[in-house]
């Protein structure tokens, strides 16, 4: 009993130590798991395009797919080996498109349309929906003809 009173603080101080020790190391193991989770978005490509219909604008975007987590390699890899089938029916889609789809903010109709393409190409269902980012509407004044003719895929 002499000994409880004598050292409670210092066993309280080391259970607190212990504590602390246990809830770190639980936390740096589960930030270390989240580390290794890829990202469920694969990058299709970037696209430069004037409308058929519409000669004076010339749009431009990057094209991305959310798959299937479990099935990421797969998607991935059907979609590097279908790389230029994708790309250019995205091309003959995009030209053959009237400008009024390009105007809807919300481009709806064009994601869907642009599903409908990689759904084509892909055997599986992996592809969950695609993503349009870095959208831009430029009139063709601000373009030299040669970035035009030598556009990225």
């Amino acid at each position: 009993m002499i000994f409880l009173r004598r050292y409670w603080v210092v066993g309280l101080v080391l259970a607190m130590v212990v504590i602390h020790a246990a809830i770190i190391s639980y936390v740096r193991s589960q930030v270390a798991r989240l580390k290794n989770v890829q990202s469920t978005t694969v990058t299709v490509g970037s696209f430069q395009f004037q409308s058929a219909t519409d000669r004076s604008t010339v749009y431009s975007f990057q094209l991305h797919a959310i798959v299937d987590p479990q099935r990421r390699h797969f998607a991935e890899e059907t979609l590097m080996q279908t790389e230029l089938e994708i790309h250019e029916q995205i091309e003959q889609l995009l030209r053959q498109s009237p400008p009024e789809l390009f105007k809807d903010p919300t481009q709806t109709v064009l994601r869907d349309r642009l599903m409908e393409v990689l759904m084509g190409q892909i055997s599986e269902p992996v592809v969950q929906r695609v993503l349009i980012t870095d959208w831009l509407e430029l009139p063709v004044s601000n373009f030299p003809i040669a970035d035009l003719a030598a556009s990225d895929p």
